[in-house]
């Protein structure tokens, strides 16, 4: 990829994220996930917050770049962006 490209994810993100709700920890959402997809993917998955952690812990291991300072706003914004915050 040429310097400066972004992945296709990235490059439509912004659009994407007019999607997610505005609530504490969005720009942290669009700024730790869209490097791999659109970050309005999170819109419709029911899992609370425990779900939102494992799935966030999986997403560090590959590269995502979490501040460990950030993560539970990244994770309570998952949760609440996700439409339930209990297990379905």
């Amino acid at each position: 990829m040429a310097q400066g490209a972004h992945p296709p994810a990235a490059a439509g993100a912004t659009g994407a994220a007019a999607n997610l709700p505005d609530r504490p920890g969005k720009d942290l959402v669009i700024l730790s996930c869209s490097g791999c997809h659109q970050p309005d993917i999170v819109i419709g998955q029911k899992r609370d917050a425990a779900a939102w952690r494992d799935l966030v812990d999986q997403m560090i291991a590959r590269g995502a770049n979490v501040e460990e300072a950030k993560y539970e706003e990244i994770i309570t914004y998952l949760a609440q962006a996700s439409d339930r915050a209990t297990p379905g």
